[in-house]
């Protein structure tokens, strides 16, 4: 008897951490990948490495991949002022196409067994090689990318973004509109690994 109690303490146990486990790890599905949360504020950080005014409306960010070892970088997408995040993306290099579509085929079994239930798969276009639609208008991606004209690396992609079509998506749209007409933060700083000026959003955002 005590030996019966004891497995089914166990037991209680475990599943009591396997549902703290996903009770506390948010993941796409809650507009989360890799601990970056879409519609949230982005607060530059030592893992900032380049920030980058790409147009009027978008500024990029690319971090080190600290909770997304398998990657080279975290590329984001983010409002002008705010640093509102629009789209997150893993990015990772490779010499040869075998060796980029073997890391894609990992990526989609694991995307598929952890969120397959909850985000069915959407038609894929263009390079993306498995999308799944989540609740929301959320959008998880996998894409392949061969060599072009500026470049000699086979690239795999892991992205989540709001469809622009869904209403958190206009948003988001309205949002980075709004600020595009606000001035810039000083992109410069961010690039050479200073801190940025005291009265910028970044640096309000930073960790002090």
């Amino acid at each position: 008897m005590p030996s019966i109690q004891l497995s089914s303490t166990r037991a209680l146990a475990v599943l009591c951490a396997v549902a703290a486990c996903a009770t506390a790890h948010a993941g796409p599905p809650d507009g989360d990948l890799f601990g970056y949360k879409l519609g949230a504020p982005y607060a530059v950080g030592e893992l900032t490495q380049q920030r980058t005014r790409v147009s009027p409306m978008v500024e990029m960010v690319i971090d080190k991949p600290d909770r997304a070892p398998e990657f080279k970088a975290v590329e984001l997408l983010a409002t002008p002022k705010s640093l509102t995040l629009l789209s997150v993306h893993g990015v990772a290099d490779f010499p040869d196409e075998a060796q980029a579509r073997a890391f894609a085929a990992r990526q989609s079994a694991q995307i598929a067994s952890a969120y397959g239930d909850k985000c069915p798969k959407s038609p894929s276009f263009m390079n993306d090689l498995v999308k799944l639609l989540c609740p929301g208008g959320l959008e998880l991606s996998l894409s392949y990318y061969p060599p072009d004209a500026s470049r000699v690396q086979h690239k795999v992609h892991l992205g989540l973004r709001l469809a622009p079509d869904s209403e958190a998506g206009r948003r988001l749209s309205r949002l980075a509109e709004q600020e595009s007409t606000a001035p810039a933060v000083d992109v410069d700083s961010a690039q050479r690994g200073d801190k940025p000026k005291a009265d910028t959003p970044a640096a309000k955002q930073s960790p002090q």
